[in-house]
Parts: structure tokens; sequence; C-alpha cells
């Protein structure tokens, strides 16, 4: 019997990874390939015909991010091959089965009704070093589940976007206050893009706006909160071979170009 997927607002968008990552691994010549994903997609029961469809953009965005935030947290893990990954609103992110080291200590944290549906396709109890949170990344009771004494890398994949300035502004506090020293990669958009997002046909058919958009990342440190701008990665920048004749044309400006990123900072130790 198939998985029916009961969710609403925010906690359904992680459709949009899953089917996007499924259809690019199910390609010849793919950006990534996500063995697991499709495990999991092909047990849910889930309408993906005619406007239910992720567009062929949003689904080369999605590869390519997962493209980035996998090769950064290799890079993390390749200098701390013992560390510890905390993955912020995970979904049905499947990052760790791609990238378990077998010293890693791996925490997928999201709201209890995506953790329930998550507890369908993986199994925490066989894997000594993987482990879920089921609470909302508001409910910082979660950071108490962290253990403090190792190098701790933070991911907010599809995340940040659908929350606030001052909401994102008291999560970064929030964290760096209880792990000085972490690193923090996050996905992140232009407020040009969070403003026009709700004409996305993707963003649209779930009705979840963008609220939250920086046009780089060094934008966080005029935040006053003790981070410090490591480096980002734009989408746009990559695989222009795969690119619409379109975006390659838009890519020649900086505005767009750097429009989509991935962002890594720090939180500076006191």
């Amino acid at each position: 019997m198939k998985v029916k997927m009961k969710l609403q607002g925010v906690p359904k968008t992680l459709l949009m990874p899953l089917r996007a990552r499924y259809l690019e691994t199910k390609k010849t010549n793919n950006i990534i390939s996500d063995p697991k994903t499709v495990e999991i997609l092909d047990q849910i029961e889930y309408n993906f015909s005619g406007k239910n469809e992720i567009s062929v953009s949003s689904q080369l965005g999605i590869a390519i991010r997962t493209e980035i935030l996998d090769e950064q947290t290799k890079n993390f893990l390749s200098k701390n091959s013992d560390a510890i990954i905390v993955n912020l609103g995970c979904g049905l992110d499947t990052r760790f089965h791609r990238l378990n080291n077998q010293l890693v200590t791996w925490y997928d944290l999201d709201m209890p009704e995506v953790i329930a549906i998550k507890k369908k396709f993986f199994d925490e109890d066989q894997i000594a070093n993987y482990q879920f949170i089921a609470k909302s990344i508001f409910d910082f009771t979660w950071i108490e589940t962290i253990p403090k004494n190792k190098p701790t890398l933070f991911i907010a994949e599809g995340l940040l976007m659908y929350f606030s300035e001052e909401e994102v502004k008291l999560i970064l506090k929030t964290i760096g206050q209880a792990f000085p020293g972490a690193e923090l990669l996050f996905e992140a958009i232009s407020p040009f893009i969070a403003k026009r997002a709700h004409k996305h046909p993707d963003v649209k058919k779930f009705n979840v706006p963008f609220k939250w958009g920086i046009k780089t990342g060094q934008e966080i440190e005029k935040w006053h909160i003790d981070i410090q701008f490591i480096d980002e990665w734009y989408y746009f920048g990559r695989h222009k071979n795969k690119q619409p004749f379109s975006i390659r044309l838009m890519s020649l400006l900086p505005v767009f170009k750097k429009s989509a990123k991935i962002v890594r900072i720090k939180f500076i130790s006191k």
C-alpha cells in the first residue's frame, strides 16, 4: 500500500525537492544520482501529472543546490570526519544516505507530522549514527538534544525563505549562542525573487509564499549577532549547458546570476 501525503503549508513543499531529485536521477546525463529518493517516491501516492508536475527550471535548480550542498558537506566532513550534522527542516531529504562516512553523527529535524512520514521510509533505530528530532525549528528545546563537544555543521535547504527576516535572525542568533564555532550552510534567494515568487508555477501550487531574501550572504554580518560570512555559490554559474537559453542570457546580469545561492557562514566563538 502506498503512503498518502496529507501535509499542509510549508511541510507540504517537501514534495518539490523529492520530485526534482527523482526526475534528475532518472535522467541519463544527470547532475545528481539519488536512488534512495527514487525508492521513496515510488512508494508515495501523489498525482504529479499535468499542473502538479514540477517545472524544468525548478528541477534543475534543486539538482544544482543538492550538488552544492553535498560538495560542501563532504568538504566539512573531510576535515571533521566525526562531526555532527544537523539538517534543519529536513523533509524527506536523503543526504545522510549519500554522505554517511560511518563516523558522523547526523540529526534530521522537522515538524512531527513530517518526521512521522519520514519514519515510514527510514528506520533510525537500525542506524546508530542517525537520529530524528520531531520538533519545530522554533521549539528551541531541540538544541538540548545535540552534543556540544564536536565540530558541528547545520544545513538549511529550502527553509529560511519561508520565514520573516526577524524569524531568521532569531534562528541564527539562538543557534550561534548555543554552538559557537559551528557552521551553517543555507539556501538563500534575492529579495527580487522572494517578492515575485508567488508568480512561480511551483510556488503557487503550494500557496506558501517566500518572505525573506538577501542579495549576498555578506549582509548577515551586518546583523551584529556574531556571524562570519565565509563563501557563497550561485546556481546559475553551474551547468550552463543544461540551462535554457533564456536563463543563460539572464545570467549575464550579475543581479540575476546571484539571485539563488548556497551561503556558508560561521558562528563566531567568543
